[in-house]
């Protein structure tokens, strides 16, 4: 047969390669076809044997094959045969590979040599594997793989970013499945990048998935409490609503898992019990519950007693005194200063003790005068009466103007005690029309008061500087805050007086302009 016949036999891949095992007859094939028998498997148009195994080749043609030609097999690399056949002048030569050697594997090519010495290949009919070998380098045997679900070509069958082998030998993943675990994670990010198990879906044991903590709560898939404030992360998910990435999710200064299983106020909001005062203040400092707004029940808020009034929000009668620290508010006296019950008096005991006090001083005066006191009084015909004054002269003298109306009277004695004897200061002519101050009430003293400290006083030093009882000053002080000619203001446990105009700029109101 000539070259050009040769050519036209096996070019552009003509010739067709039958693998054909040792037991059996050989199958018919129609040109074109391939047909294998005892081998690996065929992919992609290579049939992978293995070196152990005999291998028959035959070769079927179009157009037979001369004598005068061969047909060859052997490794990809160069002309190096491994079984030869000649041409039988027929459409059909088979080659016949009792053993592969030892040192062939890999892909093997069918050549034919013609007379002319020129050679025509049809590259990579068969591949010769070992079964210990590796060829796809993932770890795994030929043979395991074979045998197994994996693909003997391919490194990662799963596509996963772990190869086979590592997957099988090191971490026990199923290498045929990307995510073994099924919690959405997969394996290769589980192994390399979050150190989670890849065979548990719940790696930190807190009942959500690993993937489920990574893509949706950015939780630590290996800490069952991320932020490590005493609850779990599927606890603050799913029962308590809080943030399990921050340890005080209300920002109270209370840890979610302190306010939970400890003060069970609520993690998600600073002031459980609205007293406007957050929970960590009622736990930490007034040590008040953080779950009751009135803590002793006196009717104000725990909030209001510490932050407005100054009183003690654990005791109702924070001074003591038998009147609640609300009454007290009510009727405008300090709850945090008397240590004596505060007794509001009434208008009509008010005028019944004016009543009896002038009572008492008139009629102190008239037996003071009964008893002779002051000079003796003459009588019209100019004698001396050395006998006690008699009611009329004694009626004069106590006229409610305080001016002594007998013009023959002498000075006077010594006063009893409890009277307030009229001065000159201010007079105005003679001894027959002399004028006399008003005495001072006690909301003008007060008001003095304030004038001369500049116009602002504690509550405390206005009870020194008048020396009346504390309970009479804060009544006084009450009255004259509610006609505005003063202005109290609460420091805590303290009172500042001021006269209008003279509030500190902080506690001035807006609308009102500074002095």
């Amino acid at each position: 047969m000539s070259s050009t016949v040769l050519r036209s036999v096996l070019s552009f891949g003509a010739a067709v390669l039958v693998l054909l095992g040792v037991i059996g007859a050989p199958v018919a094939a129609a040109p074109g076809t391939t047909v294998t028998s005892e081998t690996v498997a065929t992919i992609d148009g290579i049939t992978y044997v293995w070196q152990s195994s005999s291998t028959d080749v035959r070769v079927e043609t179009e157009k037979p094959i001369s004598s005068s030609a061969s047909v060859c097999i052997g490794p990809e690399s160069g002309n190096a045969t491994v079984a030869c056949s000649a041409g039988n002048g027929t459409t059909s030569v088979t080659l016949t590979v009792s053993k592969w050697p030892t040192e062939v594997t890999g892909p093997q090519n069918v050549y034919v040599n013609g007379t002319d010495g020129e050679t025509r290949v049809s590259e990579r009919v068969v591949f010769v594997m070992t079964k210990d070998g590796d060829i796809d380098d993932d770890g795994l045997s030929n043979k395991e793989e074979v045998n197994g679900k994996t693909g003997f070509r391919t490194a990662d069958t799963d596509d996963d970013g772990l190869n086979d082998g590592e997957e099988v030998n090191t971490h026990g993943t199923d290498p045929t499945k990307s995510d073994s675990d099924n919690d959405n994670l997969g394996d290769s990010l589980e192994v390399s990048t979050y150190n989670t198990n890849p065979t548990d879906p719940h790696t930190d044991s807190d009942n959500l998935k690993d993937g489920v903590e990574v893509n949706k709560y950015s939780t630590s898939p290996t800490n069952g409490d991320t932020d490590d404030d005493g609850l779990s992360d599927a606890a603050e998910i799913r029962t308590y609503n809080t943030n399990p990435n921050k340890a005080d999710t209300d920002g109270d200064s209370l840890s979610d898992g302190a306010e939970i299983n400890t003060h069970e106020t609520n993690a998600s909001k600073p002031d459980t019990d609205n007293d406007n005062l957050a929970d960590a203040i009622e736990v930490e400092e007034t040590n008040t519950n953080p779950n009751k707004a009135d803590t002793d029940s006196d009717g104000l808020k725990d909030g209001a007693e510490v932050n407005v009034h100054g009183t003690d929000p654990n005791k109702p009668d924070t001074d003591g005194d038998g009147t609640s620290d609300k009454v007290e508010i009510e009727q405008g006296t300090n709850p945090g200063e008397d240590t004596q019950p505060d007794t509001p008096i009434s208008t009509s005991a008010a005028f019944a003790l004016l009543g009896t006090t002038v009572l008492a001083v008139g009629g102190g005066y008239l037996w003071w005068r009964s008893r002779g006191g002051g000079a003796p009084a003459t009588t019209d015909d100019g004698d001396d009466s050395g006998g006690a004054a008699t009611v009329d002269q004694a009626t004069a003298v106590s006229d409610t103007t305080g001016t002594n109306t007998s013009e023959t009277a002498s000075e006077p004695g010594p006063e009893p005690a409890g009277y307030d004897a009229p001065t000159t200061a201010g007079a105005k002519g003679g001894a027959d029309d002399t004028e006399y101050d008003e005495p001072l009430t006690r909301e003008d003293e007060i008001i003095a008061i304030l004038e001369e400290a500049g116009g602002r006083l504690e509550q405390s030093t206005i009870v020194s500087e008048t020396g009346w009882s504390k309970a009479t000053v804060s009544r006084v002080l009450s009255s004259m805050a509610d006609e505005g000619r003063v202005t109290k203001i609460s420091l805590g446990r303290r009172n500042l007086i001021t006269l209008p105009g003279y509030e500190p700029d902080g506690a001035r109101s807006p609308f009102e302009n500074p002095t």
